[in-house]
C-alpha cells in the first residue's frame, strides 16, 4: 500500500473524529498505553484482545480510593491460582485529552501475574488491562507498524 493511501486512510479516521493515542510494546509484545486517572494519577494500562474483562490491580485501585465490591466470582491467575474478584463503580481514564468513563470495570490482585513476568526477565510495571469491555464498546483500529491505537469515543 503507497504512502498516499495510508495518509487517506489516516485522515478519513481523524475526519470520522478518531483519536490517535501512542504505545509502547512491554516484553511479551502486548502494547501499553499511557493514561491519567482520576487526581492525576499516571497509569499504565495493557492493550489485550484475548481478555475477556477490563481490569485494574487491586492495591492500584485501592489506591485510587475506588469502591470495590466483592464478587462471587474467581478470575483466574498465574499457575493455576484462583483469585478474587471485585466489581468497580465506575473507572474515568483520560488518554490523549479524550475522557472515558467505563461501567464495566473489575479488579484482582496481579501480584502473581507480575511475579511470572518478572520471573521471564519481562517488565510488569502496568496497572490495568483493557480487554473485551474496551474493545466492545469503542470502534477502534490497531496501527502496530504506527505504535498507536485510533480510537472514537462514543
Amino acid at each position: 500500500m503507497g504512502k498516499k493511501k495510508l495518509k487517506t486512510i489516516e485522515t478519513a479516521f481523524i475526519e470520522e473524529g478518531y483519536v490517535s493515542i501512542p504505545f509502547s510494546f512491554n516484553g511479551a509484545g502486548h502494547p501499553i498505553i499511557e493514561v491519567i486517572m482520576p487526581n492525576n494519577v499516571q497509569a499504565k494500562i495493557l492493550l489485550d484482545t484475548g481478555a475477556s474483562a477490563n481490569l485494574l490491580d487491586y492495591d492500584f485501585a485501592k489506591q485510587l480510593g475506588l469502591n470495590l465490591t466483592p464478587t462471587q466470582e474467581k478470575g483466574g491467575g498465574i499457575g493455576g491460582l484462583t483469585l478474587d474478584v471485585f466489581s468497580i463503580d465506575e473507572v474515568l481514564m483520560e488518554m490523549s485529552g479524550q475522557h472515558f468513563r467505563f461501567d464495566n470495570f473489575l479488579s484482582m490482585d496481579f501480584t502473581s501475574l507480575k511475579q511470572s513476568l518478572i520471573s521471564n526477565g519481562l517488565a510488569a510495571d502496568f496497572h490495568g488491562i483493557l480487554g473485551f469491555g474496551f474493545f466492545k464498546m469503542t470502534k477502534c483500529f490497531i496501527d502496530y507498524s504506527g505504535d498507536r491505537i485510533l480510537i472514537l469515543n462514543n
